[in-house]
């Protein structure tokens, strides 16, 4: 099928995007800015630009969808709630789910729309499942109408109210690894409400189910059978990593932090899917330990993981020499750092090159030797710091195959020196500084792959 992904940057919309095209399916991508998107979505796919905030969008293109897939909408979670701020949250998803079925032809399929648990409110300890009636917070509003915009699509419809989504990629996981493993996270207020969390294979998979399954229409609760308290999700959470359970946070402090926007922590909602009681949906994680120990298991050595994935239209074998000279280093690393290789010990990358390198970080002059650990061409290599600024750099290189072209991975092990004060007070600058590099080479590598292709 043609279908199209609306917030396709985001955490399940990269995974989904993966999944569909895995199967076969051609994707058509919306987003205000093609640019970042052709350099970001780690599955190929057609860029239609547009902002469906400021109204519906006009490309012949559309008029050839044959599924949607809607997850758009600003973050809820994380900033105080402003009056401009509430709009933009309510209005993103409204207003923007308006726009878009405005802007396609009644001869769509398929809709799958984005939703979220929040629809129910604070239920206490209430079982939650589809049929449950709306809260009356403004999320439960919110969710509301957002359903109420969705349900005008043509063909079949369903909305996936999604949980808590885990995922060792990132998203909610990042902003509560920083407190337990800085020793400090506890239980919020006083624990008893109930979290109903999903890992990211398993949205995606509720996902893809919704669009493929000709049952499946109105809400699926995207959740696993599994809910548990803040107190549980805590423990969980500070076992995996290895670490005491901390001071509960108590309620009135969560509200003199985040005002209104407390709610999305504070509030209980213990839901139930009938993704699996209905349609047999077989979850890859069950268990909230199974998930944490998949997630958390790196972080339990005091060790920090950066991931990035990119798409290049260009099959690994025609790739991969480019990594073969080491000096092309120098052309996929910032100018600000100044990186200059000083000596290699082959001509060739190879497995046992050892490579010296000096770089200046943040204007301080830095020595760098790595080593390669592992070289399988064009597939994969790995580079392992023995002298440098970091306790651990280690950095696996995959060029996968995938859909004609290749899916790039770089999976980043790092640790900074000084243990935990160094830690506690450069993780995040430095955390900045790797996006950084990664940023630059993203996008050089997506100019270069282009210049390939065209020759």
């Amino acid at each position: 099928m043609n279908v199209l992904i609306t917030g396709a940057t985001g955490l399940i919309g990269r995974e989904l995007g993966k999944a569909l095209a895995e199967k076969g399916h051609r994707i058509y991508a919306v987003s205000r800015n093609e640019k970042k998107a052709r350099e970001t979505l780690p599955f190929p796919c057609e860029v239609i630009t547009g902002d469906l905030m400021k109204g519906p969008i006009k490309d012949l293109r559309m008029n050839d969808i044959d599924a949607v897939i809607n997850l758009m909408g600003e973050p809820v979670v994380g900033l105080r709630w402003s009056s401009d701020r509430k709009k933009k949250i309510y209005d993103s998803r409204v207003l923007g789910t308006r726009h878009l079925i405005e802007s396609l032809p009644r001869t769509v399929k398929v809709f799958v729309g984005g939703s979220a648990i929040g629809i129910y409110g604070d239920t206490k300890d209430l079982i939650c499942d589809e049929n449950t009636a709306p809260g009356k917070d403004f999320l439960a509003q919110l969710t509301v109408d957002w359903e109420k915009e969705t349900a005008k699509a043509s063909g079949r419809v369903s909305f996936i109210r999604t949980g808590i989504v885990l995922a060792p990629q990132g998203g909610a996981i990042d902003q509560m690894l920083f407190p337990f493993k800085a020793g400090v996270g506890g239980i919020l207020g006083d624990g008893k409400q109930w979290m109903s969390w999903i890992h990211i294979k398993d949205i995606v998979g509720i996902f893809m189910m919704a669009l493929e399954n000709s049952k499946v229409h109105g809400p699926i609760n995207g959740v696993a059978p599994h809910p548990v308290t803040n107190k549980e999700f805590s423990k969980e959470l500070a076992e995996a990593l290895g670490k005491p359970l901390a001071l509960p946070v108590p309620k009135a402090a969560l509200k003199l932090l985040y005002g209104e926007a407390a709610e999305t922590i504070l509030c209980s909602i213990r839901a139930t899917t009938r993704a699996e009681t209905e349609f047999h949906y077989e979850f890859h994680f069950r268990d909230l330990k199974e998930a944490f120990a998949e997630i958390c298991t790196p972080h339990k050595q005091g060790e920090e993981i950066f991931y990035a994935e990119q798409f290049v239209n260009v099959q690994p074998q025609d790739l991969f020499p480019f990594f073969k000279d080491p000096h092309n280093l120098e052309q996929i690393t910032p100018p600000t750092l100044n990186f200059a290789i000083s000596k290699v010990s082959t001509k060739e990358i190879e497995q046992g090159t050892l490579i010296d390198y000096n770089l200046k970080i943040h204007g301080v002059p830095a020595k760098w030797k790595t080593e390669i650990d592992e070289w399988k061409p064009p597939f994969k290599f790995v580079d392992n710091q023995l002298k440098g600024p970091y306790t651990l750099w280690h950095h696996t290189h995959e060029f996968k195959p995938f859909c004609g072209g290749t899916l790039m991975i770089d999976r980043v092990r790092y640790k900074l020196p000084f243990g935990y004060f160094g830690w506690l007070a450069a993780n995040k600058f430095v955390r900045k500084d790797v996006e950084g590099i990664f940023n630059f080479r993203r996008e050089y590598i997506a100019k270069m792959s282009e210049q390939m292709r065209n020759r």
